[in-house]
């Protein structure tokens, strides 16, 4: 991601000129196996522009040369916070358009004529921050880019870099910096994360720089970036040559939808944990403060893991290697809690749900349209998240935005036989509503279509059917003006 203006628009505009290529292919678990493990990781920006810059908070109103910036770096400090926060995983960034990177690279500096010191550090953080982690189990990606050195015009000169789109020489040039450091710690580097793909690569581009970053490690994996059009839109799978999606987002309210493969691809989301200064709702890239806290970012984390798929979660790393402390006691008590919820998934089997026996309590849930083609953001931002419904609690609702009819679903996670099911509405109520039940096989079948409702709940009982999802399905009102409003679900019940 890009820490300040995007140019959404001129992003956007480059996807009409290179659209993203539509393709499937058989999923390959085993390469991905052990990020899924971990469930979630941790992603911190390292750059001179923030930590080596005053007027950023990270850099603890310090500015040296990059060289020493790198060389204070307390990488046994970060070890430990990063043990702390229960992070499996930690990304950690290489270079962002700027020359300076975090570790000696003789295939740069020849490229580009700079010494090590004065664009490359002298210090090999990458190995230094390997060995730390490695002593406390936790493994290590790279954030790397995909437009290299825009910023600054000697090493963009010298790395022949063109965009829009880029060339094969630039490419195989950029390809060889990275092939550089993946030679030199092979199995040290498990990942990539790279940024700035939208520049006009396409497959022939994708497969040589893939080459590239997984040299010395063929099991590597990759996520490649479009960048971000619009909040909420769906994470997409980019390149046949990539292992996990790369899921950058501007809040944390995406789930799996096709369960953990998307396209082939393992289903990554990442997005901040910071607090912005121009929008309290949405946070911002390696800034402080929490917009989530621990229960909201465990809940969710949870339901993503349930449901196949893994997240990583940016955060504000200061100058000395220490984080923001308000993020950090918001992570702490984070691996606990998920390992609490992952035991909720069957507590209704106990008679420990609420109501006691019901399935659907705590289950993954969905805002959706009516044509169950495109996921809802929750009205009022996250105030009517999907988790609403079936959190146990009457007084919180579920709503989707800017739709007067829309679907609500909830996944049981695996087929359950059940024969009932309860919905209790909030004050907005449909006046038109029809019940479904999706079998594993993916059938939607209509248990009742309800007129002339006046915001009672329903109470449904049928013969025992294998279920694995089930949908709220709103008619009307499907406007203003009418009897009724817009469906809001304050409770979700499913028994057996």
């Amino acid at each position: 991601m890009k820490l300040f203006n995007r140019f959404i628009v001129s992003v956007l505009f480059l996807f009409l000129l290179f659209p993203v290529t539509v393709f499937s292919r058989e999923p390959q678990p085993e390469r991905t196996d052990w990020f899924l493990k971990h469930g979630y990781g941790v992603l911190v920006h390292y750059l001179n522009k923030i930590q080596n810059t005053p007027k950023q908070i990270a850099s603890l109103g310090k500015s040296t040369s990059w060289d020493d910036c790198v060389n204070e770096f307390n990488v046994e400090l970060f070890a430990e916070r990063m043990k702390e926060t229960g992070a499996g995983y930690v990304i950690f960034t290489v270079l962002q358009q700027e020359r300076f990177m975090i570790a000696p690279n003789e295939t740069f500096n020849r490229l580009t004529g700079y010494k090590t010191g004065e664009a490359c550090s002298s210090r090999d953080l990458i190995e230094d921050l390997y060995q730390a982690l490695h002593q406390r189990n936790i493994d290590l990606m790279l954030y790397f880019t995909g437009d290299a050195t825009t910023l600054d015009p000697q090493a963009a000169k010298g790395l022949k870099l063109q965009l829009f789109p880029v060339t094969e020489e630039f490419v195989r040039n950029w390809s060889n910096v990275v092939a550089e450091y993946g030679n030199r710690y092979k199995d040290k580097v498990k990942g990539y994360w790279v940024d700035g793909c939208w520049i006009g690569y396409n497959d022939k581009m994708f497969k040589i720089f893939a080459e590239g970053l997984r040299a010395g490690n063929p099991d590597r994996i990759i996520a490649f970036n479009p960048g971000i059009q619009a909040k909420n839109t769906p994470i997409i799978a980019y390149s046949v040559y990539e292992d996990y999606t790369c899921g950058e987002q501007l809040s944390f309210s995406l789930l799996p939808t096709t369960g953990r493969f998307l396209n082939g691809e393992q289903w990554h989301i990442l997005s901040f944990l910071g607090m912005s200064s121009y929008s309290a709702d949405w946070g911002a890239w390696a800034q402080p403060g929490t917009c989530k806290n621990t229960l909201e970012l465990a809940e969710y984390i949870h339901h993503v893991n349930a449901l196949g798929g893994v997240v990583s979660i940016d955060v504000l790393l200061y100058r000395d290697g220490e984080l923001d402390r308000s993020q950090l006691e918001t992570l702490k008590p984070l691996r606990e809690k998920i390992n609490t919820l992952a035991k909720d998934r069957y507590a209704w089997k106990e008679g420990k749900a609420i109501p006691a026996k019901n399935i659907a309590w705590k289950k993954p849930a969905f805002l959706r349209s009516n044509n169950n083609k495109r996921e809802l953001m929750p009205s009022t931002n996250i105030t009517h998240a999907a988790r609403s419904g079936n959190d146990g609690n009457r007084n919180t609702t579920a709503v989707g935005a800017f739709e007067w009819a829309w679907t609500y679903e909830t996944d049981l996670l695996e087929p359950i036989k059940i024969q009932r099911i309860v919905v209790h509405f909030g004050s907005g109520y449909p006046t038109e509503v029809e019940l479904f039940s999706v079998a594993p096989t993916g059938n939607e079948i209509s248990l009742g279509r309800f007129n002339e409702q006046k915001g009672q709940s329903l109470d449904v009982s049928f013969d025992p059917k294998e279920v694995r999802q089930i949908r709220v399905r709103s008619y009307k009102p499907n406007g203003p003006n009418q009897p009724g409003r817009q469906m809001s679900i304050a409770e979700l019940e499913v028994y057996e």
